[in-house]
């Protein structure tokens, strides 16, 4: 059983955030469904700690409300699980060897991340800021030395980019810390949403 990874940084503290290699969602109908399947599997403990698996899988009950307020999704390999269940989640009988699976799991947390070091950078112009940058890129690097370049999209999703080797003299190119880049993830995100929202309710 896989415990989900929530990729907090600094949770106890007052600055703490979310990692931007944390997918967001802005559409509200994904954000339902994902809810949707993480409201379902069976359900382990009660009270505030509750956990749901989906036998595969298992993940807070906090994460319901994480995607449905602010659109914080689960890993990309968990989303892939939930898009081939058809965002039905399993659940399988409950009894003390899946509840004894669940816990031992979750005693030992998730995996390993993967070996990437990941920077972050804003591209700006004279009319925007580091806070409201003209993108978000970031370049990955590999164990093995491999570089990747990508730039966010307006589906919240990373894709690859020539914006590094294209630099125009009117841009700037500006490296910013992981919780400056989740600052701006979080900020696209719930507008984006509101867009939606208004858009869906004309």
């Amino acid at each position: 059983m896989r415990v989900a990874r929530d990729f907090a940084v600094g949770a106890r503290g007052p600055r703490s955030y979310h990692a931007p290699e944390r997918p967001r969602v802005a559409d509200p109908a994904r954000r339902r469904r994902i809810a949707d399947y993480l409201s379902g599997g069976t359900t382990i403990g009660h009270g505030p700690g509750v956990l749901h698996t989906d036998g595969l899988w298992l993940w807070p009950e906090r994460f319901v409300a994480e995607v449905l307020d602010h659109g914080l999704a689960p890993e990309p390999d968990f989303l892939g699980q939930m898009q081939r269940s058809d965002f039905r989640a399993p659940a399988p009988e409950p009894d003390t060897r899946l509840t004894e699976d669940a816990l031992t799991a979750w005693r030992a947390g998730p995996p390993p991340g993967p070996r990437v070091s990941i920077t972050y950078f804003v591209r700006l112009d004279g009319d925007s800021t580091p806070e409201a940058p003209l993108s978000l890129l970031r370049r990955s690097v590999d164990p093995a030395g491999q570089v990747t370049e990508e730039a966010l999209w307006r589906d919240l999703d990373w894709h690859p980019t020539q914006a590094f080797g294209a630099h125009k003299t009117d841009h700037d190119i500006r490296e910013v810390t992981p919780a400056h880049a989740a600052g701006v993830l979080d900020r696209w995100c719930g507008q984006w949403h509101r867009e939606a929202v208004s858009r869906a309710t004309r």
